[in-house]
């Protein structure tokens, strides 16, 4: 015979385990989600980065903060055929005397990961494309020397014709000093902009 303590103690230990099982769903589903959203983040063109800067305070207490740097990818729609657009965008980084240290016909994608520059990029002014901060009024991309990662490829556009996407980013280090920290460097547009200009025009022309 199964007294009522014997009872409440059978639902106690049933209740237990449906809260594991719970708790194991609610996990798996976290990260299957997790799991996912990394997966539809693979093909993406642009990258993100997380450092973390250590603060400490008066008390000598130390906090973490994560500061989170994304590559942002410029996209312009190109009104041809990848193939003829593909060869456009290989003539645009011969115009603007890029070295390509990147170059896979595959995926159409071209580019430098270690291209050193200083005061223009082609007939682009550094300091339009970049920002690396600035000393004194003077912006520093205008004067530091700048190790950057410039990527571009072309994709097809579900509406028809293609689409060419372009990324930049890079550091810059004061060439006059001894200093040996790099400052980072964000892209302002100007450099993605000429390279789909350029596209656009060279297409048109053929």
């Amino acid at each position: 015979m199964i007294t009522s303590k014997r009872l409440l103690a059978i639902h106690r230990d049933a209740g237990r385990r449906v809260s594991v099982v719970l708790s194991a769903a609610v996990l798996l589903a976290a990260m299957t989600g997790c799991a996912s959203k990394s997966a539809s983040k693979s093909g993406d063109f642009g990258t993100s980065s997380v450092q973390t800067a250590v603060i400490q305070n008066a008390q000598g207490s130390a906090t973490g903060i994560n500061m989170v740097s994304t590559t942002e990818v410029n996209s312009v729609l190109i009104n041809a055929p990848v193939e003829k657009a593909w060869a456009a965008l290989q003539e645009a980084y011969a115009s603007l005397t890029i070295p390509v240290t990147e170059l896979n016909q595959q995926t159409r994608t071209i580019g430098n990961n270690a291209y050193r520059v200083r005061r223009r990029i082609g007939d682009v002014p550094t300091m339009r494309a970049l920002d690396c901060g600035g000393d004194s009024g003077m912006p520093n991309a205008e004067t530091y020397q700048l190790l950057l990662t410039v990527k571009s490829r072309i994709i097809p556009n579900d509406a028809g014709g293609s689409v060419v996407q372009t990324t930049l980013e890079g550091t810059g280090k004061n060439a006059t000093t001894a200093a040996s920290s790099d400052v980072r460097c964000s892209s302002m547009g100007a450099l993605e902009k000429k390279i789909a200009d350029l596209v656009k025009a060279k297409v048109a022309a053929k």
